[in-house]
């Protein structure tokens, strides 16, 4: 089976994430030919490194148009493709689809939606034209894979007439690339960890600097540490250089780690850590939250993404922007005495449902039964 990623805009940062790991799961799994067809944006080591079998298809670049460039590769390569993967709805997917069936009628289509509470909404409020592109884009694709389990039952019952071509296909954790069977809690550290970029609007990092704050102005001897992953703007960096100047002694309770671009560096620092923070006002999914609680993090998030699923069993939701209600949370399972199970908890059901292995043999299954 030949099976094709049609991606443009695609560096290899992408290639661990499901824009490469579906692909290179089905190689590697079934013996697909899989790549990614992309413009040449990158150096892109992942691909003779972790990915290898993986290939990379590049498109020409002929009209600057991801669009245009896009349709006139399938107008090249479609009758050799036998499954198609694209990505979310837009008039890009649209014509794609279009172009790839008009020279291949019998190929397949799988859309990874990215599925949203706002693309529900838009869904919702479409009016008549839309519905009826709409409707002719899903009836053109075979397979349509949305990421978290309320957002999958929710458009199943919002499209019945669609609700046989959605399958439950979430982002995972590939285990060959991590190392994970020695980790116990006892092996952690009195870390909360927060990952992102760090100063990004939507990502309210000043948020969980906050509440921090808050815990170490009650008591300036807590034991532990808040660990900040990521690049950070100059602004972030002035905010958190105004509370060590104000604060004597915070500055050794505060890590600026930088970007842990090196993953297995990342993956240390989730094994190191015991509570993780997400503090965004929006994401589609949360890769973040899934690689910390398969490392045994407590999970404290504001509600986007995956964050419920995670947080069913244990760890919890805090108020978007609410201080307050993050540092009474922090604090709470820093006097927890339940948190070795809670990590161990995280680490088996991370490991159950969102095994990147897992998740590929149920698509190839679906793929294969058409």
């Amino acid at each position: 089976m030949k099976y094709c990623v049609l991606f443009p805009q695609a560096k290899n940062v992408h290639l661990i994430k499901d824009v490469g790991m579906i692909a290179y799961k089905l190689h590697k799994l079934y013996s697909c030919e899989s790549y990614v067809a992309c413009y040449n944006n990158d150096k892109y080591d992942y691909i003779d490194g972790h990915l290898k079998g993986l290939k990379l298809d590049f498109i020409d670049k002929k009209r600057n148009n991801d669009i245009i460039d896009g349709s006139i590769y399938l107008k090249k390569n479609a009758k050799s493709i036998d499954v198609l993967q694209l990505f979310h709805v837009t008039i890009r997917s649209v014509i794609y689809a279009i172009m790839y069936k008009h020279y291949n009628k019998k190929g397949k289509i799988f859309l990874k939606l990215d599925c949203t509470e706002e693309l529900l909404n838009k869904i919702k409020n479409l009016n008549f034209a839309g519905k009826l592109l709409f409707d002719y884009f899903f009836k053109k694709v075979d397979l349509i894979g949305v990421e978290q389990k309320r957002l999958f039952n929710e458009i199943r019952s919002l499209l019945p007439r669609f609700e046989n071509k959605f399958i439950y296909i979430p982002n995972g954790i590939d285990y060959d690339l991590i190392h994970l069977d020695d980790l116990t809690y006892e092996s952690k550290e009195n870390y909360i960890l927060h990952v992102g970029r760090l100063g990004a609007e939507e990502k309210n990092s000043e948020m969980i600097v906050d509440a921090f704050i808050k815990l170490y102005k009650e008591d300036n001897s807590i034991p532990w540490t808040l660990v900040l992953a990521g690049d950070s703007t100059p602004e972030f960096n002035g905010f958190i250089k105004n509370y060590t100047d104000q604060y004597p002694g915070l500055d050794e309770k505060i890590m600026l780690l930088g970007q842990l671009s090196d993953r297995e560096e990342l993956f240390k620092m989730y094994s190191k850590s015991k509570i993780f923070c997400l503090t965004s006002h929006f994401e589609s999914f949360g890769i973040v939250l899934i690689e910390a609680a398969a490392a045994g993090n407590i999970i404290v998030s504001t509600d986007v993404g995956i964050a419920k699923e995670l947080t069913e069993q244990g760890g919890s939701i805090v108020s978007d922007s609410d201080v307050d209600d993050l540092a009474s949370k922090l604090l709470s399972f820093i006097n927890d005495n339940n948190s070795k199970n809670l990590c161990k908890h995280n680490i088996d059901f991370v490991k159950e449902n969102y095994d990147w292995d897992k998740i590929v043999m149920r698509l190839y299954k679906e793929i294969t039964s058409y």
